[in-house]
């Protein structure tokens, strides 16, 4: 190709660049933030005040495509933290549960996780940023051939021309509207309603400190019991923990600090007890509320323009509870390189790349849907056998207290290294039988 053209700087859309810019002579990025060379929260992220953590898959790809990223995080602030004993400790309904060894995360704001991967992605010589906002496409002979990007401050939309054009637009994506502008079918919606929210809150931390032990703590429920949403507590760069309360609906946290600091007290996990007398607030408190989870099925789709393609949440759009934003837009960067790597693959609509990325998230959607099913307040219809599949579900999470070979499958699917159908084997059933056995 000569031009790509990605629509959004997220961090789905420089993944994206990325890898186009192994094949087009010129990647033009169109954001309408100003994309500081500092890590501020953009404009248009909203939820970027937000807990983020670079876990599973998604820090193995972006590791791959930018060699040597995450080792620079890390040496610029990043916390890097163990799952062993003393390091992250996960606890269901206030019980610990039995650490998993081996592993580790990457704990970084969204605003330095964003600002190192865009260094390196407009530190490509053929990747450049356009300022403005993405207002529609055009088309010509059954193919996108460009972008309507209106400049910022400005009322008139300039054409910038492409031989491929990447939604990057996020949730609020207009793809919809513009490929019905061109006669073209916009692609199916399934939603998950869930009327989340959530509030995070910075902490000051002294080096090296610990809370009972615990340098990251992830407190979650099982679904029949969570009136509150997961809370955590991870360390974040400049010495500071990154604290995240959340809860459904009347029970949506709010951006009261006092109110913050008593969900944090009433909270099983004991570390997140302590963090209130231990450690001084560094921030106000953001919120955000997450109303339902979202996919577009544009590999359902029979009629599609060549040259267009979409990825991150522009495609899906996931519980976030759960961390598999940034899982799944790395694993559609992958597919999206698997896909121009096929002979004449940007000639034609691109079904074959839609369905690489149906593969990737029926295994996000499949794991977070069904836990979100069994919340007491969710009204989706149930699937035949929802009973048996939620006490299955429910029984899987009492195994991960005492069990670390179910610990380990139930947090490599969480983490998109294995699909669903890793905690449906007979080895994993057998001991979760036995840990049901064993439960008090």
């Amino acid at each position: 190709m000569q031009t790509a053209l990605v629509l959004g700087g997220s961090v789905a859309g420089m993944i994206a660049a990325r890898v186009l810019a192994d094949h087009a002579d010129q990647v033009w990025i169109v954001e309408p933030d100003l994309l500081a060379d500092a890590p501020v929260i953009r404009r248009g992220a909203p939820h970027g005040s937000q807990a983020h953590t670079l876990l599973g898959r998604g820090r193995t790809v972006i590791d791959r495509l930018l060699p040597g990223v995450v080792r620079q995080m890390v040496r610029e602030g990043g916390q890097l933290v163990g799952s062993g004993p003393g390091g992250a400790q996960w606890f269901l309904d206030g019980r610990p549960k039995v650490p998993v060894r081996g592993g580790s995360v990457v704990s970084v704001s969204r605003p330095f996780l964003e600002w190192h991967i865009r260094r390196r992605v407009l530190a490509l010589p053929n990747v450049a940023l356009v300022g403005g906002t993405a207002v529609g496409l055009t088309a010509t002979a059954g193919r996108v051939d460009g972008a309507l990007v209106r400049p910022p401050g400005g009322t008139d939309a300039q054409r910038h021309g492409a031989q491929l054009v990447v939604d990057a637009t996020g949730r609020s994506s207009r793809l919809a509207d513009w490929l019905g502008r061109l006669g073209y079918p916009a692609p199916d919606k399934r939603r998950m309603a869930l009327d989340l929210g959530y509030a995070t809150c910075l902490f000051h931390r002294e080096p090296g400190q610990r809370l009972a032990g615990h340098v990251a703590v992830y407190s979650v429920h099982t679904p029949s019991r969570a009136r509150n949403g997961p809370s955590s507590m991870t360390p974040v760069e400049g010495d500071r923990w990154l604290t995240l309360v959340s809860g459904y609906g009347d029970r949506r946290p709010g951006r009261d600090l006092g109110e913050f600091l008593a969900r944090c007290r009433s909270n099983p996990a004991t570390p997140l007890r302590m963090l209130p007398d231990a450690c001084e607030p560094a921030s106000e408190v953001y919120v955000h509320r997450f109303p339902d989870s979202v996919r577009r099925e544009f590999d359902r789709l029979d009629r599609f323009p060549a040259g267009l393609v979409a990825v991150g949440d522009a495609v899906a759009s996931f519980n976030p509870t759960y961390g598999q934003g940034i899982s799944v837009a790395a694993l559609q960067a992958v597919a999206l390189a698997e896909w121009l790597a096929e002979p004449g693959a940007v000639d034609g609509p691109a079904h074959a790349y839609f369905r690489r990325v149906r593969a990737v998230v029926d295994d996000a959607w499949d794991f977070s849907a069904a836990q979100d099913r069994y919340l007491p307040h969710v009204t989706a219809a149930r699937p035949f056998g929802w009973r048996l599949r939620r006490g299955l579900a429910e029984a899987v999470q009492h195994a991960t207290v005492t069990d670390e070979v179910v610990h380990r499958a139930f947090l490599e699917v969480v983490n998109l290294a294995a699909g669903p159908a890793r905690l449906r084997r007979p080895d994993i059933l057998w001991r979760v039988g036995a840990a049901a056995l064993r439960r008090p």
